[in-house]
């Protein structure tokens, strides 16, 4: 297939691959408010302003889950019926569930990306969609990846001010850069800081490279939006970044993970093999 038909047929995969796992992301999200519904009112704090009008206290389960229900119920319908107003309604649903997760103190949430996905796919149809409409979904992609462009930008931006203006703040160029991001969330979580990662961290100048490669391969992740190699690529990339960081920096992006590879995959890779059933059953 050539480019533009491959990216058509990949997104229209994804529409119903997302929806799938929003099922299993409800379902998750439901733990999560049940299991903060046991904690005192007191430490529940909303932040921004959007959450203190609509979740100015922390929401009850019953609420919870009318609204978890209502967004399931529109999430399967728009697997039958794809429309705009459903995927509307997916979205501000799911920005509603988040904001009490949101505002909620040593909680990870990683919710952001999946909201953003149904965002960017909003006219995104799957029946309305031909091989020359395929800038639309790198548009998609684009605005995913960016992201985690403007991450790496941030890092690489503050490097360059702390080095120009010689400041004595520890940058990712120093040698213990890494180490100390992760010593920091342990410490921060009063954890002890395990063996083996102390270990891995005693070769200095590797992980200067590594952090400083990895640092650039953020800054470069909105090409992938714009060809199907690089996007396999950034996907392996992010999905290892992930883990470091849910090993090493203690941050839960494990549904994070999931959305990447749901969004990023090369679906196109699986049809020789169900070419070669179809012949096996002829």
């Amino acid at each position: 297939m050539k480019y533009p038909q491959l990216t058509i047929f990949n997104y229209k995969i994804v529409y119903y691959a997302l929806r799938i796992f929003s099922i299993y992301w409800l379902i998750d999200q439901y733990v999560k408010l049940s299991a903060l519904s046991q904690r005192s009112g007191e430490i529940y704090e909303p932040i921004f302003w959007l959450q203190k009008i609509i979740f100015p206290e922390f929401p009850g389960m019953l609420l919870s889950v009318g609204l978890l229900v209502a967004c399931g119920i529109c999430i399967i319908a728009s697997v039958f019926r794809p429309s705009y107003v459903l995927n509307i309604l997916i979205f501000l649903l799911m920005a509603i569930i988040n904001l009490p997760l949101s505002a909620n103190f040593s909680v990870h949430h990683d919710n952001h990306l999946l909201i953003l996905a149904y965002f960017l796919s909003i006219f995104l149809l799957p029946r309305d969609l031909e091989d020359k409409d395929y800038k639309l979904v790198q548009y998609f992609y684009l605005g995913i990846l960016v992201t985690y462009s403007l991450a790496g930008m941030s890092k690489f931006l503050g490097t360059a001010k702390n080095i120009i203006k010689h400041t004595d703040k520890l940058t990712w160029l120093d040698k213990n850069a890494a180490k100390m991001n992760t010593y920091d969330s342990y410490w921060t979580a009063d954890l002890a800081v395990p063996e083996w990662i102390k270990e891995v961290y005693a070769y200095e100048n590797v992980w200067v490279m590594l952090t400083v490669g990895g640092i650039v391969l953020q800054l470069l992740c909105f090409l992938g939006a714009f060809n199907r190699k690089l996007l396999t690529f950034f996907m392996v990339f992010l999905y290892v970044f992930h883990m470091y960081t849910a090993k090493f920096v203690l941050a839960d992006f494990e549904n994070a993970n999931y959305l990447l590879l749901v969004v990023f995959f090369p679906y196109h890779m699986l049809q020789p093999l169900f070419k070669r059933k179809e012949t096996a059953l002829a």
